[in-house]
C-alpha cells in the first residue's frame, strides 16, 4: 500500500521506497485531489487549479497525461484514481497520508493532555513530528486551496511545538531543546503569544531571567509596532512577576549566570529599568547580556550602556562586586578599539580588586576575552595570569562550556607560537564538544579556529567548507560581529583559492562592518580585501584597502594588525615607492617578533626579501621565512608564492651559487633573534 508524503518533498513511498514525483504539475494534481478528501473534483476545476486563468489549448489531454504518470507511481492502488462522471477522485486509506496522520496524532495529543497523560501526549507528538521532513507543499503555487493547506499545516507544527513544549516544562530540568523549538517558533509566528510565554517560562527555569525580560519586551515592541496593541494579560503578568523577581535578586549577593543565546532587546529593557530607578537590576542585567554582545555584534551598543549605567546614579547603591564586573567588561568591549592598553590595564585591575570579593563566572569570561587581546599583542605573561584564574574558577564550578571556551582562546595561542597542526588538532576536539553541547557561540569559534588553521597549511577547499559552515551559523545565531569575521576569513580562502566570488563577499564584509560599527571586522576586512586585489593584479586597490587596515591598527596600537597590514603593504608598494616599502617591511618584522608569533615573522620577512635592495640581505630574509614556515606547518599558498620564486630568480642571477649560502644563514639567524627576543 503506497503512502502519500506531502510534509515535504512529495514523494510516493512504495514498498519503504520513497518515489519522486519529478513534474511540478503532476505533484500540483496530486496535492489537490488529496486536499479533496475523497471528494471527486471537475476536470474543469483540476484544470484552473493546476493552470490558472491561461491553460493549454490541450489542458485536458495533458490531465489525463498526468493522471497516468500518478496512476503508474501508485502502482497496484492506481485503481483508486478514478474517473466518473467528467471528475478524477483519489480514494485512500487515511494512514496512507502523512499530513492526515499528523493532524490526528495532534488531536490524539491534545486530547490527552486535557487527562493529563502527558507520556500519552508526547509520543503521539513524537509519532507526528517524525513525519514532518520539511516545508509542506512549498514548491507549488499559491492557488487558495494550496494557501489554505500550508496555512492549516503550518499552524498544526506550531501547537505541536508548543506541546512538547508545555510537557518538557512539567517534567524536565534541562530546557535547551524546549527554548531551541520555541525560538523556531517565533521565528516562523513572531506574534504567537502562547509561544511568548512558554518561552519566557523556559527561559526563567535555566537561570536565563534577562533573555525571558527581553523576549518579552521584543515582543511587546513588535506587537506595538504591527498592531498598536498592548501584549496579552497573561504576557504582563508573566513579566511583572519577572521583573518583581529580578528586584529581589539584585538586592541579594549572588553568582550570575552568562548568557548564551541572544537577549533581544536586553539593552533597551536595562535602560529602562535605569530609568526607572531600578539601578542595581539595570547593571545586573546588563552584566549578564554583555557576552551576548560581545558575541552577537552589539559591542559598541553594550560599551555605552556599561558605560553609563557605571556612572548612572541609580547605582550608586550597587554592590561594588558588581560595579567591578562591568568595569572589567567594559574594558573587554573597548580592547578592541583605539587606546586598547589603556583597557586592558584598566580590566586586569578590575579584575584583580574583585578577586577580593571571589569571581563569579562574569569576572572569568571576561578574563579569558581580555587574555585572548593580550596575547594577539604578545603579552603572554599577562594573558596566562587571567587565563589561570578563569580556568580555574571554571574547574570549581564545574563548567563545561567554560572549560571549553577558555581551551579554545588557549588554543588560538598555540596557534600564534607557530604550532598550527597542535592548534588543528586542539579545534577539532573542541568542535565536538561544543557540538555536543548544543552552544551556537563556541561552535562558531570553534570553526574559525579550524578554518583559519586549515588555510594555513594550505588546505583551501577544507577552509573553504567551514568557513560556509560558520558563516551559515553566524547568521542563524544572528550574530553579525561573527557573521563579519566569516564573510572576511571565508573571502580571503577564495581570494587564495584563485575564486571571482572573493571580492564580492569580502565588500560584504566590509559593508556589514561598517553597519555594526565594527572597527576590527573592517580592519580585517579590508585586509582581506587588499589581499584579493593584489592577487587579482589591482595593486592601487590593495595599497588602499592595506593602508585603511593599518590606520585602524596603528590607533589601536596591535602589534600583530600592524605587522601584518605593513607586511602587506609593503609587497605593494615594491615597485612604486621602494624606500616606503623597505621601511614598512621592517615594521612588520619588527612588530612580528614582539607577538611572537613565528608565522607573523614569516610573513614580515617575506616582505623584506621583495623590498630589500641588498641582494644578500634579502636572501637571508627569504631563506628565514622559508625556514619559518616549514617549522611551523603554515606553507606561503601558491598564489602568494609567485612574486617570491621571482625574487629568488633574480636573486639567483646576482648571488650564484652562493645564493643558497645566504638563504641558510638568513634561517640560522632568524633561529637566534626568535629564541632571544632580539629585534636587531
Amino acid at each position: 500500500m503506497p503512502r502519500l508524503n506531502v510534509l515535504g518533498p512529495i514523494t510516493i513511498r512504495v514498498a519503504g521506497v520513497p518515489l519522486p514525483v519529478p513534474a511540478r504539475l503532476d505533484r500540483s494534481v496530486l496535492v489537490h485531489l488529496l486536499l479533496a478528501e475523497g471528494r471527486a473534483l471537475s476536470v474543469e476545476l483540476l484544470i484552473e487549479a493546476v493552470w490558472g486563468q491561461r491553460p493549454p489549448i490541450q489542458a485536458r489531454n495533458a490531465l489525463q497525461v498526468k493522471i497516468s504518470r500518478l496512476r503508474a507511481l501508485l502502482g497496484d492502488d492506481g485503481a483508486g484514481l478514478a474517473y466518473t462522471q467528467g471528475a478524477y477522485r483519489l480514494t485512500v486509506e487515511h494512514d496512507q497520508v502523512d499530513a492526515r496522520v499528523f493532524s490526528s496524532c495532534l488531536k490524539r495529543a491534545t486530547d490527552l493532555m486535557t487527562s493529563q497523560d502527558h507520556d500519552g501526549a508526547k509520543a503521539q507528538l513524537v509519532r507526528a513530528m517524525e513525519l514532518w521532513r520539511d516545508e509542506p507543499l512549498s514548491d507549488l503555487d499559491d492557488h487558495p486551496r494550496l494557501v489554505a493547506a500550508r496555512l492549516r499545516l503550518g499552524e498544526e507544527w506550531i501547537t505541536a511545538q508548543e506541546l512538547l513544549a508545555e510537557i518538557s516544562l512539567a517534567s524536565s530540568t534541562v530546557l535547551n531543546e524546549p527554548i531551541a523549538r520555541l525560538r523556531k517558533v517565533l521565528e516562523r509566528d513572531p506574534l504567537r503569544s502562547r509561544a511568548r510565554l512558554l518561552l519566557m517560562q523556559a527561559l526563567e527555569r535555566s537561570g536565563r531571567r534577562p533573555e525571558a525580560l527581553a523576549v518579552y519586551d521584543a515582543g511587546r515592541r513588535l506587537l506595538a509596532e504591527q498592531t498598536g496593541l498592548s501584549p496579552a494579560a497573561e504576557l504582563q503578568d508573566a513579566f511583572e512577576a519577572l521583573l518583581d523577581a529580578e528586584r529581589r535578586a539584585s538586592s541579594r549577593s549572588v553568582g550570575h549566570q552568562v548568557t548564551m543565546t541572544a537577549p533581544t532587546g536586553s539593552i533597551e529593557t536595562a535602560r529602562w529599568l535605569a530609568a526607572e530607578g531600578e539601578g542595581r537590576a539595570a547593571l545586573r542585567l546588563a552584566l549578564r547580556g554583555s557576552w551576548w554582545w560581545w558575541f552577537g555584534g552589539s559591542r559598541s551598543a553594550g560599551r555605552d550602556l556599561l558605560e553609563d549605567l557605571i556612572g548612572h546614579e541609580a547605582t550608586t547603591e550597587a554592590a561594588p562586586q558588581d560595579v567591578l564586573q562591568a568595569t572589567a567588561w567594559l574594558a573587554v568591549f573597548e580592547a578592541v578599539e583605539a587606546g586598547a592598553e589603556r583597557a586592558l590595564r584598566s580590566g586586569e585591575r578590575a579584575l584583580e580588586e574583585a578577586q577580593r570579593h571571589g569571581w563569579t563566572r562574569h569576572e572569568a569570561l571576561a578574563a579569558v576575552l581580555l587574555a585572548e587581546r593580550l596575547y594577539q599583542r604578545g603579552a603572554h605573561g599577562r594573558a596566562g595570569t587571567l587565563m589561570r584564574a578563569s580556568r580555574a574558577l571554571f574547574a570549581e564550578q564545574g563548567d563545561e562550556w567554560g572549560l571549553a571556551f577558555t581551551d579554545t582562546v588557549d588554543a588560538k595561542a598555540t596557534l600564534l607560537a607557530g604550532y598550527v597542526v597542535a592548534a588543528e588538532r586542539r579545534a577539532g576536539v573542541l568542535l565536538r564538544a561544543f557540538e555536543e553541547m548544543g552552544e551556537p557561540a563556541g561552535h562558531i569559534m570553534a570553526l574559525d579556529l579550524a578554518g583559519y588553521c586549515a588555510e594555513i597549511h594550505g588546505d583551501l577547499h577544507a577552509s573553504i567548507r567551514i568557513h560556509r559552515r560558520a558563516l551559515d551559523l553566524a547568521r542563524r545565531a544572528q550574530a553579525p560581529e561573527w557573521e563579519a569575521s566569516q564573510l572576511t576569513r571565508l573571502g580571503s580562502a577564495l581570494a587564495l583559492a584563485g575564486s571571482s566570488e572573493a571580492v564580492p563577499t569580502l565588500e560584504s564584509a566590509i559593508a556589514l562592518a561598517g553597519h555594526i560599527k565594527s572597527g576590527a571586522s573592517l580592519a580585517l576586512a579590508e585586509n582581506g580585501l587588499g589581499l584579493a586585489a593584489a592577487l587579482g593584479g589591482d595593486e592601487a586597490m590593495a595599497a588602499e584597502a592595506h593602508g585603511r587596515a593599518l590606520d585602524w591598527y596603528q590607533r589601536q596600537q596591535s602589534p600583530a594588525g600592524i605587522s601584518y597590514s605593513a607586511g602587506r603593504l609593503a609587497q605593494g608598494l615594491v615597485g612604486l615607492d621602494p624606500d616606503l616599502a623597505g621601511q614598512l617591511a621592517i615594521r612588520s618584522v619588527d612588530l612580528a617578533i614582539e607577538t611572537g608569533d613565528p608565522r607573523a615573522v614569516a610573513h614580515g620577512l617575506e616582505a623584506v626579501a621583495c623590498s630589500e635592495p641588498d641582494p644578500v640581505a634579502s636572501a637571508r630574509a627569504l631563506g628565514a621565512a622559508r625556514a619559518l614556515r616549514k617549522a611551523t606547518a603554515a606553507p606561503l599558498p601558491p598564489a602568494l608564492n609567485s612574486a617570491l620564486l621571482d625574487r629568488e630568480k633574480l636573486l639567483h642571477r646576482r648571488l650564484g651559487d652562493r645564493l643558497v649560502e645566504e638563504l641558510h644563514r638568513g634561517a640560522d639567524d632568524t633561529r637566534h633573534r626568535l629564541a632571544t627576543g632580539s629585534r636587531s
